[in-house]
């Protein structure tokens, strides 16, 4: 879940910025700046310690897996065994009444002077010279045959009734065994657990010295790329100035085959490139953008260093639009949503972005949900959620569309994607922190027992492109079935690196990735159910040897894959910070001694205040961000009912525990909540709800504030 701006590790970053002159058409580099620092240099740090605590996690939540599986098959064989037994139960007292009759006609045989041996017609023949005369004989005859055989027949009922019972009653025995056995794998599992999960919390809690001081690096980091983009506008406008061109009006240069007298067309890949022009300077093609342009990317750099803020338009904070809006106005005036946005203006190819070209982020099974303003070097400058300023980032995977506001209207119609609840999940450039996925319930890649857990999640090396390892790999034999995780819609690549790739698109921006497989088994836009054999491990493209290399992906961004695998839940990340080890210092305090991410803490005061003008006082709250630590100590007390130390939401800083009449159905406190705290961001997730499979009224989560 997510919400809105953070005070976060760029809080100095304004300073920095703020002594930025908005540069001129004149304007030159200065030479005093720092060395360049690659955007892998900004993450790697804090990413090397997210590695860390994704190695440490993944023996917890391997051994979570084996323990939630195993109290599965506990509780089933416990029902199973309490089945059996009020069956056997059942079984025995049949037997019984079956036995009681039997004696009964064993008595009633006695007293009428008929053998209790059974089965034998002669024997009851050899009771005729009691009687008087032949009548009486052929009436005696008569009963005692009709007596026997109702006693034969009682015989064999008792007989079978008590094999019934004894058969009953041992496969109860054996199924109570299986069961008690089973409860005491689990107990034994969950003791596994508990106490992988504190050595886990020992190491973590380690790590936050560490973490602040990544933080710090960070800082200074984002700084020096926001001032390098900026020193590499200043020297291409100085270029301009050298070479004597006056910045053209966009329209003179809308059509590249029809460009004023000294200008040429600007190509890439040999395309022209609409709504730009070129001059020759020192032998080669200056590119020539119009006057509208520059200054629209002039004014996005002196955004920089603003802080964010949900909706923002300026002065003081920028939301997603906010700062693309104020960079292209007063030339134009950006529609208040990013559907709307993407139907206004001219859309160009990916390849043919070029700076001040408006890049809208999104996919079309969640809408857009973010947006900046592009620069060269892939890089954009936008309001940025996780950054919690306005910044210099790289141009994300999931960039949608590129538009060109001087290019004017689409030639023809531009339909955006229809925008999901979910999209909210992951604005302006965040992570989201939960997902939801269905059921919950995910199978995994790969079978048990064909596998060996490998390079974690979040590993840096200069082996991967972008300076870190995406996903999660599993080391298997050529040929091993791979299966999905979930449900999802198809779609088969193959990028140099994975040599054949499964992505499977589960909705709500959640996608899975499967890649080096050997074979594919699915065809290109079909769907698929969980478990189902989509192809097989392989070594294909960029890879060290057998292996399935497994990603999740929300909103685009590249998540750690088993805290999903073991539970079925998310595992997101902000501000390059692990779930429960993120510093006080990154936090905003609330009453009590309570904090939260900042955005969220924000939200929460102005949903106190609303409330309080309604009831007379504040929100009463018991629980809000919970430490790595204090969720293993949780787990450790209700393994069956928390959540796997680090994929808590209150881990996150975004979820908190209420009280004062919200942690009860019913009540008019929690009606009003369920009224009014959405305005502020503030969600009753589905599961938590009356009639959902946990229910828990006081849980409320911050995440999908309506903007």
């Amino acid at each position: 879940m997510l919400g809105n701006g953070r005070r976060l590790r760029l809080a100095a970053l304004g300073a920095v910025v703020a002594v930025l002159a908005l540069p001129t058409y004149a304007a030159v580099a200065d030479p005093t700046l720092p060395p360049p620092a690659s955007v892998t240099d900004v993450n790697r740090s804090l990413e090397q310690l997210q590695a860390e605590a994704a190695a440490i996690q993944i023996d917890v939540a391997k051994a979570t897996v084996a323990y939630t599986n195993a109290l599965q098959t506990a509780q089933t064989a416990e029902a199973a065994a309490k089945k059996a037994e009020a069956f056997a139960a059942g079984t025995q007292a049949k037997s019984q009444v079956e036995r009681r009759r039997l004696g009964l006609l064993t008595a009633q045989a006695y007293q009428m002077g008929i053998p209790t041996v059974m089965g034998t017609e002669s024997m009851l023949w050899s009771l005729a010279p009691v009687a008087e005369n032949l009548q009486e004989i052929a009436d005696r005859q008569t009963s005692i045959r009709q007596l026997g055989s109702t006693q034969v027949a009682q015989y064999k009922a008792a007989t079978a009734a008590e094999s019934t019972a004894g058969t009953a009653t041992a496969d109860a025995a054996a199924k109570r065994a299986a069961a008690d056995k089973a409860t005491q794998t689990a107990n034994e599992l969950g003791k596994t657990v508990r106490e992988k999960a504190a050595s886990a919390a020992m190491a973590m809690e380690g790590q936050l010295a560490d973490l602040a001081g990544a933080t710090q690096l960070s800082k200074q980091l984002q700084s020096t790329r926001n001032q390098q983009a900026l020193a590499s506008w200043q020297t291409y406008l100085a270029e301009l100035t050298a070479a004597k061109v006056t910045p053209p009006a966009a329209a003179t240069i809308k059509n590249p085959f029809n460009l004023p007298t000294g200008l040429t067309q600007y190509k890439i890949a040999g395309q022209p490139v609409p709504g730009t022009a070129a001059v020759a300077s020192a032998g080669r093609a200056l590119r020539v953008l119009p006057a509208e342009t520059i200054r629209a990317v002039n004014q996005a750099f002196s955004l920089m260093g603003k802080p964010y803020g949900v909706g923002g338009t300026g002065p003081d904070k920028y939301g997603c639009l906010g700062a693309a809006r104020a960079a292209w106005q007063p030339y134009t005036t950006l529609a208040g949503l990013a559907t709307s946005v993407y139907g206004s203006y001219q859309k160009v190819p990916n390849s043919l972005v070029q700076p001040g070209d408006i890049l809208l982020i999104g996919s079309r099974s969640v809408g857009l949900f973010h947006v900046g303003i592009a620069l060269d070097n892939a890089e954009m400058i936008a309001a940025d959620e996780a950054k919690g300023s306005v910044a210099v980032s790289s141009i994300p995977d999931s960039l949608y569309a590129a538009l060109r506001p001087t290019l004017g209207k689409p030639a023809k119609a531009q339909v955006a994607p229809a925008t999901t609840a979910s999209a909210a999940s992951f604005r302006c450039g965040n992570t989201a922190t939960t997902v939801d996925v269905g059921t919950g319930a995910w199978t995994w890649p790969l079978a048990e027992g064909t596998y060996e857990i490998g390079t974690p999640f979040g590993q840096s090396g200069a082996m991967w492109s972008s300076g870190i390892h995406t996903g999660q790999d599993f080391p298997a034999s050529i040929g091993t079935p791979v299966r999905a995780v979930t449900a999802g819609t198809v779609r088969v690549e193959h990028p140099a690196w994975a040599g054949n790739l499964v992505r499977i698109d589960h909705g709500n921006g959640l996608e899975t990735l499967y890649a080096h497989l050997s074979a594919v088994d699915v065809a290109d836009g079909s769907t698929v159910t969980a478990g189902q054999r989509i192809g097989a491990v392989g070594t294909e493209g960029n890879s060290t040897g057998p292996h399935l290399h497994f990603e999740v992906r929300l909103g685009g961004d590249a998540v750690n894959p088993m805290p999903f695998l073991a539970t079925g839940g998310a595992g997101g990340n902000w501000g390059g910070y692990s779930n429960g080890l993120i510093p006080q210092s990154q936090l905003c305090s609330l009453p009590n001694g309570h904090s939260l991410r900042c955005d969220a803490a924000a939200a929460y005061q102005q949903l106190s205040s609303a409330y309080k003008q309604t009831f007379g006082k504040s929100l009463c709250i018991t629980d809000s961000y919970r430490s790595y630590s204090s969720q293993v100590s949780l787990y450790g007390r209700k393994p069956s009912l928390a959540a796997l130390p680090g994929t808590s939401n209150h881990g996150w800083g975004v979820a908190v525990d209420l009280c004062g009449g919200v942690d009860k159905f019913g009540t008019a406190q929690y009606q009003w909540m369920v009224s009014h705290a959405g305005a502020y961001g503030w969600v009753h997730p589905s599961w938590a709800k009356q009639g959902g499979n946990r229910e828990e009224p006081w849980h409320w989560e911050f995440g999908n504030a309506r903007t």
